[in-house]
């Protein structure tokens, strides 16, 4: 039981190939819309979409309302560091969670 909500917490850390990907284009190349993320990437805009939901929920990315002449968002990376003290959060979260189950 508590290895199987072990190996759940871990899931939640790993990022896969797209994240990663569209977490170092958007370092390099500043805002971007989710279009210009998929056509650099050559990536469908619905995955792009889902990837950026969730790395946006995790603090690795983020979002600004823009309008110019139509009204949407842009997507930016947020500070390495900022990234890195969120997964250190989520780390020591996960070790509560982990002891919790144990007791």
């Amino acid at each position: 039981m508590v290895l199987d909500r072990v190996n759940s917490l871990l899931k939640q850390l790993q990022f896969n190939k797209s994240e990663i990907d569209i977490y170092k284009l958007l370092l390099k190349k500043g805002e971007m819309t989710v279009r210009e993320i998929a056509e650099e990437l050559q990536l469908s805009t619905r995955i792009v979409r889902e990837r950026l939901k969730r790395l946006v929920k995790d603090g690795i990315v983020g979002r600004k309302l823009i309008e110019k002449g139509w009204i949407g968002y842009v997507y930016y990376a947020e500070d390495p560091d900022k990234v890195a003290q969120a997964i250190k959060r989520k780390l020591i979260e996960m070790a509560r969670m982990i002891d919790r189950c144990s007791k």
